[in-house]
């Protein structure tokens, strides 16, 4: 299943020409939200600090 998906790449900076500054959501180190991701080659399972939901449709998390 890996051999067609991507491997991630890190977000640039928001700036003002990509519209309205993104919508974030945090959640508290204490139980943070976590999900597998594809990395170096292999899923790996990643705890989640913050999304960030960008006007063009992005969607990064942290």
């Amino acid at each position: 299943m890996g051999d067609d998906v991507a491997e991630p790449v890190e977000a640039r900076p928001w700036r003002p020409e990509d519209g309205r500054q993104p919508f974030v959501r945090t959640w508290p180190s204490r139980g943070p939200l976590a999900l597998w991701l594809w990395s170096k080659g292999r899923w790996r399972w990643a705890t989640v600090m913050a999304r960030q939901d960008w006007a063009v449709g992005r969607i990064a998390y942290r």
